[in-house]
């Protein structure tokens, strides 16, 4: 169980050869990547937490940590659902609220 104030994020960006680039939040509990979130100016494109650390908030921690940075920042775009949302995406963008594009 990993404990949520133990979590260290990590921003970086990523050239994806657009016009923009793609950010991304790394979240690690000392050496180990527990979880990511990556985005384009648009929506998300991936969130990932392996699945011995699911149900235990990180995903939902790095979506919070990126909407402060974007607050913080204005070079850096706040996460925004995806309309390309698996079942369990779908319920996870539900619980933390937002826009929800209609799901395809």
């Amino acid at each position: 169980m990993v404990a949520l104030n133990s979590i260290q994020f990590q921003y970086d960006t990523d050239d994806v050869g657009g016009s923009k680039p793609h950010h991304v939040l790394t979240a690690r509990v000392g050496d180990e990547q527990v979880g990511k979130l990556r985005w384009s100016a648009t929506s998300v494109r991936g969130i990932d937490v392996p699945e011995e650390h699911q149900r235990q908030g990180i995903a939902t921690a790095l979506w919070e940590h990126g909407q402060s940075l974007a607050a913080e920042n204005p070079k850096i775009p706040a996460p925004k659902h995806s309309s390309d949302r698996t079942r369990a995406g779908d319920a996870w963008a539900r619980s933390v609220g937002g826009r929800l594009p209609r799901r395809v």
